[in-house]
């Protein structure tokens, strides 16, 4: 208590000592002082730290206050926001420490919802404008569904000479979970596996797909288990050749037409041949019966083409015995040269002329031969652009102009001189 008493005695003789200096005018004069400071470093900021504004796109709109009974089922949206703020600090942001949100805090039932976004920035930055400034979400009820069926289900094509003798899944059934519409789409649960290899028996951890009744993968939706132990058992028959399809007549083809190339055995030219394995290793491959397509000038699919196992050793099956061949017929191509056509110059000046060095120049064309045997060079326009050009020398690129069906493959020279002359008008001599 004595100090407490000292130490306001001691502050009761300074003011007594302070209060004769106070006037107005000096206090007026502390008010002016301190606003004109605060100006001044307010000018040397604006001037050292000007203000600026910047647009950044792409802010994700993050759903808040949404309850746990439902979920967002629509992509969530962006928006790009204009900010402003000292020029050191905007340049320095990132779009990561820009929050933009929307309230779902009174949403109680699936639907559509439009709300306003909801922008957070870091400190002394304002925002200027969002775009858009609300977004619509559709919203669904969170959903489960147990049991649902697992279905094992072969990823690759087997090959030929495998026989699927049984498939299982452990689990058999999953649960699925997620916005009630799409699991309401799930028809069953699959357990793809990817068949590699010739082996009997296959085990793997694969994991679980939702589908719909197409087969279709439907997204959003979580299974539990998420993978199941799938086995798989196979049966292997005989061994795998290929089968090439016989062509005769190709140099018979309609005039004027050729192969496409190499005729093609479709779906697949691989099929299964099975017997003794002495027999087995004396045939490297397999063809079809001749095919003779003498005088043909189209493209034809041939269904169910036998297999020749004419030549073929006792006791060797195959399977299938057919098999579909494609054989693609096109018009003959070839390429010509055409040398000394003229070059036209197009878009000369009124009042001018064009004189061109080289005149002429050589095409190499390309295309089916009954249409070059028939080409008229009256057809073909070979020309220079010489867009109105005032008098001088120009170098320019040469154009050309083909009919239908005729491919253009190299003019030479490629570019040719162009000198634009203005004619001297002929001043007439005095009469005498």
């Amino acid at each position: 208590m004595v100090r407490l008493a000292r130490m306001r005695a001691r502050l009761l003789r300074a003011w007594d000592n302070l209060r004769p200096t106070i006037r107005r005018d000096n206090v007026a004069r502390f008010i002016v002082a301190v606003a004109l400071a605060f100006a001044l470093w307010a000018w040397v900021e604006a001037t050292n730290d000007p203000e600026t504004q910047r647009t950044i796109s792409n802010i994700p709109v993050i759903p808040a206050n949404l309850p746990p009974s439902l979920v967002v089922t629509s992509e969530l949206p962006t928006v790009t926001v204009r900010i402003q703020g000292a020029q050191s600090r905007v340049q320095a942001l990132e779009s990561g420490a820009i929050q933009a949100t929307v309230d779902l805090g009174d949403v109680t039932e699936p639907g559509m919802y439009t709300r306003r976004v909801q922008v957070q920035l870091p400190a002394r930055l304002r925002l200027r404008e969002v775009i858009p400034p609300e977004v619509t979400l559709q919203i669904d009820r969170l959903a489960e569904r147990a049991d649902v069926p697992v279905e094992v289900t072969i990823a690759n094509e087997l090959p030929p000479n495998l026989e699927l003798v049984s498939t299982q899944a452990d689990p058999q059934t999953a649960t699925i979970r997620g916005p009630e519409q799409r699991v309401n789409q799930v028809a069953r649960v699959t357990a793809p596996i990817q068949i590699t290899g010739q082996t009997e028996i296959v085990r793997e951890s694969v994991a679980l797909v939702p589908v719909d009744e197409n087969g279709i993968t439907v997204p959003g939706i979580t299974v539990e288990p998420s993978t199941a132990n799938v086995t798989v058992q196979l049966r292997i028959r005989g061994q795998v050749r290929r089968v090439i399809p016989s062509i005769v007549g190709a140099d018979r083809l309609a005039p004027g037409y050729e192969l496409a190339g190499p005729p093609t055995v479709f779906p697949t030219d691989e099929v299964v041949v099975e017997g003794p394995e002495s027999a087995l290793a004396a045939i490297p491959y397999l063809t079809t019966t001749p095919i003779d397509v003498s005088g043909w000038s189209e493209s034809r699919i041939l269904w169910d083409v036998p297999i020749d196992t004419s030549r073929l050793p006792a006791g060797v099956r195959v399977d299938p015995p057919t098999v579909n061949v494609s054989i693609q017929i096109r018009r003959a191509e070839e390429s010509r040269t055409l040398q000394g056509i003229p070059v036209t110059p197009m878009n000369v000046r009124p009042g001018t002329t064009a004189e061109l060095s080289p005149a002429t120049v050589d095409l190499d064309l390309s295309g089916p031969s009954d249409l070059l045997d028939r080409l008229d060079p009256a057809e073909i326009l070979v020309f220079v652009d010489v867009e109105n050009a005032d008098a001088g020398v120009y170098q320019l690129p040469v154009r050309v102009t083909l009919p239908p069906g005729v491919r253009f493959e190299r003019v030479t020279p490629a570019v040719v001189q162009v000198t634009v002359r203005t004619p001297t008008t002929p001043v007439p001599s005095p009469s005498p």
